[in-house]
């Protein structure tokens, strides 16, 4: 607001209706609490009213409660009531200023910052306090003599519920979800129920939700932009944008407590839905800055890379994942370098156990289970084979460009990416779901890969930190070097 202007409630705030989001709330009318839409908008104008005085702002427009509530700002006389279009509260303040307000899981928070603060404050009002009557509620208030009473009405204990707002199908937050909901939480997935596979087993949950038209409108954004060669991830932001959009539309007001999958979390922030709720997070990757300094790092070892600059979010999606992520009651993750990073509040849970194929026989080639791009360890996996003469069995199609393996011996994976595999190396910078991996420790084939990969230490896995090359370089040969003879020779071209 600069200096002189008059701050109006309603100005900024608009008519607050149904059709603009508004729900039930709580209104004083002719002396009685009564629900209505936008009602409680008075608990802001009180804050608002309240703060504006402890500035010493020239208090312009400002309307007494008829009924003081128990615990509010009108037992001390510093409340504020609004009324569209007719009772309004303004003031203004001789400097600019800034006005800022915050709703957390369980406060209200209003902030004025100016270049000049130090704004004689008049002295609060020492008349006695009005005396507070009963909460007379129209929900459960008991009082028949109301004019609002509407008769004889069972009364119900207030409950809540949880909304669980899922993405990506990890088998992992499938069995969490199906752990913890309850028979009145609502679980909305972003794909058709008749798929039950592509929903990670949720369909089948109380109050399952799918999000058909938005989850087919993503995925073929997606497919459009691999089949232009357009930035897939910028079009995947947009796609989660929409899903997101999507999922917030079927919050319930009861629903004091979401479980949010990572991938909507930014927007779902920025779109104010977290507001008043706790919220845990399904984590399923590197928050966005350290994944864009991963990748900085990564690009720094590797400029000719054409896929490094890919992944990156605007400056608007970090600041608003962050502030999320910071927000956040409990981070749930099976990753173990994500769960690392927040070990104050992640909570880690296990991997789910992968069934090994009968096709799986283990045998003398190395794999590389991915496709040849940088993010995934491609430029250290090409130096290895190169140095080590290793011939290589590749498991993803896509390449940094032409001729990227021209100086290596690869094949390509056939149905059964792990038959006739002896040895697993994985040096990543990227990675969420190490799926090719679990199976490979579960079918007994030694793996050695990056922490990045998400796994933790257990038998028959060799762990390096992400981008140390001789250290990849190490774990391989010593390896190589357990085996027998005969085997090696099948690993290394003579």
């Amino acid at each position: 607001m600069p200096a002189g202007a008059t701050f109006s409630f309603w100005r900024q705030v608009g008519n607050p209706n149904f059709g603009r989001g508004y729900v039930l709330g709580r209104e004083i009318r002719e002396g009685c609490v009564v629900p209505t839409v936008a009602g409680g908008l008075c608990q802001l104008s009180n804050a608002l009213y309240d703060a504006a005085l402890r500035a010493g702002f020239t208090i312009v427009e400002r309307h007494r409660h008829t009924q003081v509530i128990k615990g509010s700002l009108a037992e001390q006389d510093r409340d504020a009531t609004v009324k569209w279009n007719y009772l309004d509260l303004r003031f203004r303040a001789p400097v600019a200023f800034r006005l800022e307000v915050e709703l957390t899981a369980d406060q209200l928070l209003v902030r004025f910052r100016g270049e000049n603060p130090a704004l004689a404050a008049p002295p609060l009002p020492t008349e006695a306090a009005r005396p507070a009557s009963a909460l007379h509620d129209c929900y459960a208030c008991g009082n028949v003599g109301c004019f609002q009473h509407p008769g004889e009405v069972p009364l119900r204990p207030a409950t809540t519920r949880a909304t669980f707002l899922l993405d990506e199908s990890w088998p992992e937050f499938a069995q969490y979800v199906r752990a913890t909901a309850g028979p009145a939480d609502v679980v909305v997935v972003p794909q058709p129920l008749g798929r039950p596979r592509r929903a990670g087993g949720l369909a089948a949950l109380p109050l399952a939700v799918a999000l058909h038209s938005a989850a087919w409108r993503r995925q073929l954004g997606q497919r459009l932009a691999t089949k232009l060669s357009r930035n897939v991830f910028a079009q995947s932001l947009r796609g989660d944008a929409r899903v997101a959009a999507a999922a917030a539309r079927h919050l319930r007001p009861d629903s004091t407590h979401l479980v949010v999958a990572q991938s909507l979390l930014p927007f779902l922030w920025r779109a104010g839905v977290l507001g008043g709720r706790t919220f845990d997070v399904l984590l399923t990757r590197l928050p966005a800055a350290l994944l864009h300094a991963r990748l900085d790092a990564a690009h720094a070892r590797h400029p000719s890379s054409l896929t490094l600059r890919d992944f990156r979010a605007p400056a608007a999606f970090v600041a608003a994942e962050s502030r999320a992520l910071t927000q956040a009651r409990r981070l749930l993750t099976p990753h173990h370098e994500l769960a690392n990073l927040f070990n104050n509040k992640a909570i880690l849970l296990e991997w789910a156990r992968p069934e090994v194929s009968p096709g799986v026989v283990p045998g003398t080639r190395i794999l590389f289970p991915a496709s040849a791009l940088a993010r995934k360890g491609a430029y250290e996996m090409r130096q290895l084979a190169q140095e080590l003469r290793l011939p290589l069995v590749v498991a993803g199609r896509a390449t940094e460009g032409a001729g990227f393996w021209q100086a290596v011996a690869t094949t390509p994976a056939g149905p059964e990416a792990l038959a006739s595999i002896g040895l697993v190396v994985y040096p990543a910078y990227v990675e969420h779901q190490p799926r090719l991996l679990l199976r490979a420790l579960a079918a007994g084939i030694p793996v050695v890969a990056t922490a990045a990969c998400g796994l933790g230490p257990q038998a028959g896995l060799t762990l390096v930190p992400v981008g140390d090359y001789p250290a990849l370089r190490r774990a391989v040969q010593q390896a190589l070097a357990g085996r027998p003879a005969a085997e090696v020779r099948g690993m290394i071209t003579g």
